[in-house]
């Protein structure tokens, strides 16, 4: 499937659904020493994707909400695992982000009003359990100023974290509707030159902010048109700036350019391939690739943006 359809210059394709490892060509071989200590208690099958992201490396993880763990896709390496195997479990995890450049994966659980913080290899590796912290749901490192960004949606704002100390490095926003302001925010990402991108979800539009949180312009509003927002969820960049809006009840993705004006969509609601069911997450990789947690379809989709309007071989 393409998007926008023909005569028009195909700028999506929808390239590949996960929602197990032999999806991505991870075959039960490579991860059987797992998949036999997981025996009789779970399958390694995507049951309510949520927050995703993805590594330099390739790697795709996929924040599993009814499973409460992550999945960890390593198509280049061939391996397949799930975080936390052991330990205290996840109670409500909402997003990921990855910090390479220690080797950490950070968890969000709402419920439990704390970010986990594990090793590359699975290991528990602490928290952040602080005061400020209500209910942390969107996730994202700004690799500009090497920082954590939280979003707490109880507290309508958004934290920031050094990455060097996990020290707080302020605060921005709170409950309103003026600009710079948030109700009930979920979703965060940040862009190479450090301006971060929040989903305002109940007002219906994303905010773009500097990476210390002065306000620079918002778009999208309540409506049920092209460039409206009924329910906003998810944020992603592509390699050429755009930006990726997730809609949960419009079951679709709005593209923008960086000034918020409306380029195209694709999706729609359906259980078809390239269509959603109540979506959530959105990430995107440095080959062209934009994931979807298409949620109560139980599985990734996996989008390809296409320069120039050449389809993937």
């Amino acid at each position: 499937m393409i998007w926008p359809e023909p005569p028009a210059i195909p700028r999506i394709a929808l390239v590949n659904m996960v929602q197990r490892p032999d999806d991505l060509g991870i075959h039960p071989g490579v991860f059987k020493q797992l998949w036999h200590g997981l025996a009789g208690r779970r399958s390694p099958e995507i049951q309510s994707p949520h927050g995703l992201t993805t590594d330099r490396a390739g790697r795709l993880y996929v924040v599993d909400k009814v499973l409460r763990q992550v999945h960890i896709f390593d198509e280049q390496g061939q391996r397949y695992q799930v975080i936390p195997e052991s330990g205290p479990p996840l109670l409500t995890p909402i997003d990921v982000a990855i910090d390479e450049r220690r080797g950490r994966i950070f968890v969000s659980d709402a419920a439990d009003g704390a970010v986990r913080i594990f090793t590359m290899g699975g290991e528990a590796a602490g928290e952040i359990r602080r005061g400020l912290l209500g209910r942390p749901t969107g996730l994202a490192v700004n690799l500009a100023t090497d920082e954590l960004l939280i979003i707490d949606s109880e507290h309508a704002s958004l934290l920031r974290f050094s990455l060097e100390d996990l020290q707080p490095h302020g605060m921005i926003g709170h409950q309103g509707k003026a600009a710079g302001l948030f109700n009930a925010p979920t979703a965060v990402t940040a862009g190479p030159d450090g301006l971060i991108y929040v989903v305002d979800t109940l007002n219906n539009r994303v905010q773009i902010l500097t990476a210390t949180g002065e306000f620079v312009r918002s778009f999208g509003a309540a409506g049920d048109a092209p460039g409206f927002f009924s329910r906003p969820k998810g944020v992603a960049l592509d390699a050429q700036g755009n930006i990726h809006v997730v809609d949960a009840l419009f079951d679709n993705v709005q593209v923008f350019d960086d000034k918020g004006r409306l380029l195209m969509a694709y999706g729609g609601p359906g259980h078809e391939p390239g269509h959603f069911w109540l979506p959530a997450g959105i990430a995107s990789d440095g080959r062209g690739r934009i994931y979807v947690a298409d949620t109560y379809n139980r599985r990734v989709q996996v989008f390809q943006f296409l320069q120039g309007g050449e389809l993937p071989e």
